[in-house]
């Protein structure tokens, strides 16, 4: 795979949150640690951006536990989202190499 692409879809995969052994937060997955971390700055950017538009966020201040259906939910859309991610590269990876 092209250096550039791989090391993007790199960049992609480390800004995932891993998972953790303690409770995920329903509003923000496990990126808060259930309110003992500070939520990353991008992240509040993009909440207040949808709060400011309109648009459906989840708040910034609240906590609830992931319910295990949720917790499989999470787990299945950041799967396709990595996905997604790795087949776009692969097509980019395929023009780049055709003739």
């Amino acid at each position: 795979m092209n250096r550039r692409l791989t090391a993007r879809l790199t960049r992609l995969e480390d800004a995932t949150p891993k998972p953790t052994d303690g409770p995920w937060c329903a509003h923000h997955g496990p990126a808060c640690g259930m309110g003992t971390v500070a939520l990353p700055e991008v992240y509040t950017l993009v909440v207040r951006a949808r709060q400011r538009l309109g648009m459906p966020a989840p708040p910034l201040d609240q906590h609830r536990e992931m319910t295990p259906a949720e917790r499989r939910q999470w787990d299945a859309e950041v799967g396709e989202a990595l996905a997604a991610a790795r087949a776009h590269n692969e097509q980019l990876e395929a023009e780049l190499r055709t003739p």
